[in-house]
């Protein structure tokens, strides 16, 4: 499955594809919303003090991504209020 990926301010601009699968008979893949976070902040060098939304809805960590998301969602990482 395919995403996009961006942030919000203040957080530095960033507009990317993402693609995500399950791993090998679902192992050491994306397979939560907690993974995509994690490989999120690696892959983009991002900070982790974030979340994720997907149409304005916080995702939380243990959903499973394919139940969740669709291919072409746009998920907004952003930082948490102060």
């Amino acid at each position: 499955m395919r995403l996009r990926i961006e942030t919000v301010p203040p957080l530095p601009p960033l507009k990317a594809w993402l693609t995500v699968s399950p791993g090998l008979f679902n192992l050491l893949g994306t397979r939560t919303i907690s993974d995509l976070r994690k490989r999120i902040v690696r892959d983009f060098q991002l900070p982790d003090e974030i979340y994720l939304e997907l149409d304005g809805f916080e995702l939380f960590g243990r959903d499973s991504i394919s139940d969740l998301l669709e291919k072409d969602d746009l998920i907004q990482y952003l930082p948490f209020p102060l």
